[in-house]
């Protein structure tokens, strides 16, 4: 059975090495915004030791219509708006991991959001691609929880693998079209794609949302941030006694703490997982 993985990640390599003898890799889908980065160089130099061909798909188009046909693609930390079009050239559909629980957080940026919003555990849910956003059959889920001081960085590592021993049961019922829910989009919601201004720290926060703020906007996101004389300055930790440099915070819940400057100040530059 042929398949195309459409990726911008290296551990689809991992996912794929779980349907080893059954399937056939004939592409690997790559997204155009993120060509130049060392990610998607790592991808193409893993497919070209594989001997597994690589397509860039342009941001806003359709897949090159010179693709091979296949029987099934799976969708894997995958950045770009797949057009209705793509999801019909697969008899079997497009199988898609999202780090989300469905309905509560679809769309964009949901690990960030999840943990951003306090949550104690992040859902992981394999689905079946349709035109609405993380609207299609869901295949398989579960959850995993999510520690009070882990890295949005050392959550996305572990919903990796979480996802990847959840997948051949996924994969099993997607082929079956059989098993699995139709997700109640009631009362849900579709979060939007987080940008670097979001890192901007308001006021009234409590303790509580600060540590979740700063753990979250880890590298290699864009940073938490304030604001001081026109300046933004990147915020590596929060500490409760005074730090040479740090910048003086009053929670809403009555406590004096300290956000201390990435000493290298604000990125210019950072990379998107």
């Amino acid at each position: 059975m042929k398949i195309h993985l459409i990726t911008t990640d290296e551990s689809v390599f991992q996912l794929f090495d779980t349907l080893a003898g059954r399937v056939e890799v004939s592409y690997i889908i790559v997204p155009s915004n993120r060509r130049a980065s060392e990610k998607i160089a790592r991808v193409r130099a893993e497919a070209c030791r594989r001997g597994i061909a690589v397509a860039q798909h342009q941001a806003g188009c359709r897949f090159d219509v010179s693709l091979p046909p296949a029987q099934a693609a799976v969708s894997w930390l995958y950045s770009q708006l797949i057009k209705n079009e793509d999801l019909l050239r697969y008899p079997s559909g497009i199988l898609n991991m999202h780090g989300g629980k469905i309905p509560d957080y679809r769309g964009a940026s949901v690990l960030h959001w999840a943990m951003l919003n306090g949550e104690s555990e992040l859902g992981i849910t394999w689905h079946e691609m349709v035109e609405e956003v993380d609207a299609g059959m869901i295949r398989a889920e579960t959850a995993i929880p999510i520690p009070p001081e882990a890295t949005a960085l050392e959550m996305r590592q572990a919903m990796i693998q979480a996802a990847i021993a959840l997948f051949p049961l996924a994969w099993e019922r997607f082929l079956a079209k059989s098993g699995g829910r139709w997700p109640d989009l009631a009362g849900g919601r579709v979060w939007p794609q987080r940008r670097p201004d979001d890192g901007l720290i308001p006021p009234g926060l409590t303790v509580r949302q600060l540590r979740d703020m700063i753990r979250t906007l880890c590298p290699p996101w864009p940073p938490a941030f304030v604001e001081q004389e026109g300046e933004r300055l990147a915020v590596a930790r929060l500490a409760l006694s005074p730090v040479a440099g740090a910048v003086v915070y009053h929670t809403v819940d009555g406590v004096m703490v300290y956000l201390v400057p990435v000493t290298s100040g604000l990125p210019s530059k950072i990379s998107r997982i």
